[in-house]
């Protein structure tokens, strides 16, 4: 039995033992546990303070950057001819001082390029008569404008004369252009050119009459196999139009006007027998065609 008892508190005291070093390793495991959360609280408010700062720092850089000239458009721009500002293309008929005329009232944005509303400046071009729409691109660095201009179509001219320049024109779409600024480049081999002996066009005058008008001269094309040159209406009643080898008296544009148109080709192989001594073709009689010779000098 007092083998038994010494036994038994043999096995007590390993059992403190035991106890005692768990304890001991519990006490150094949450200590080691402390360190590592304040290691990592610090870590933590290292990271955020970093990230604050580069915050701050690319807030304070994009300010900086918007801030710079490159951005913005001089205050000058739309008064100031300068090209390599507001750029200008494709205008033919509308001449650049005209454009930069229409745009100087127009204020200039204080806000960055790619921020700039073009719609007053869009609407204030597109009421230039000859001007159908026109595009505009916004560039940085240096910021400048480009306008792109997309004119309308001139498809025939009124003139006073032949030689003079026109007084208005139509334009494809149907709109009348009378502004004498637009006549440099208004006609080419392409327009029809209309004689008048107004230079103010009367109601009348509209896009349905030019394309009767037009009509007639397609007519006049096909059965001659010559190109109109020019259609002379200073007398309404009493209507010429001028093809490659000779005149034509179309007289009244009436109903019956296509039907004379027809007889063309008929007396033309005449003229060529006449050579120069024609000097019109009077097809304004129903039925019969008449041959106006030269007077002899």
């Amino acid at each position: 039995m007092a083998r038994d008892k010494k036994r038994s508190e043999l096995d007590d005291a390993e059992e403190l033992q035991d106890e005692f070093t768990l304890a001991k390793h519990s006490v150094k495991h949450k200590q080691t546990e402390r360190i590592i959360r304040k290691k990592r609280k610090k870590v933590n408010r290292l990271k955020t303070l970093f990230r604050i700062i580069i915050f701050a720092l690319l807030v304070y850089l994009t300010y900086e950057f918007v801030k710079l000239p490159q951005w913005y458009l001089p205050q000058d721009a739309f008064k100031k001819h300068d090209g390599n500002v507001i750029e200008i293309v494709n205008n033919r008929i509308v001449s650049t001082p005209i454009i930069y005329d229409a745009m100087k009232n127009l204020p200039v944005s204080r806000l960055p390029i790619f921020l700039t509303d073009t719609d007053s400046l869009q609407k204030t071009l597109n009421k230039i008569p000859p001007i159908k729409d026109v595009y505009i691109r916004r560039y940085a660095f240096p910021a400048r404008i480009q306008i792109i201009v997309r004119e309308r179509i001139p498809v025939a001219v009124i003139k006073l004369n032949l030689n003079q320049k026109p007084v208005a024109f139509f334009t494809t779409d149907g709109v009348l252009v009378t502004d004498r600024r637009f006549m440099n480049f208004a006609e080419s081999d392409l327009t029809l050119k209309i004689l008048t002996n107004s230079p103010k066009l009367s109601a009348d005058w509209n896009f349905s009459r030019i394309a009767y008008i037009q009509k007639i001269v397609k007519a006049v094309e096909t059965y001659s196999g010559e190109k109109v040159e020019y259609i002379d209406m200073k007398n309404p009643n009493d209507v010429y139009i001028k093809i490659q080898s000779t005149s034509i008296r179309l007289g009244t544009l009436d109903s019956t006007v296509f039907e004379r148109i027809k007889r063309i080709y008929t007396i033309l192989p005449q003229i060529k027998d006449l050579n120069s001594r024609v000097k019109y073709v009077d097809l304004s009689w129903d039925k019969v065609n008449y041959l106006k010779l030269k007077k002899s000098e």
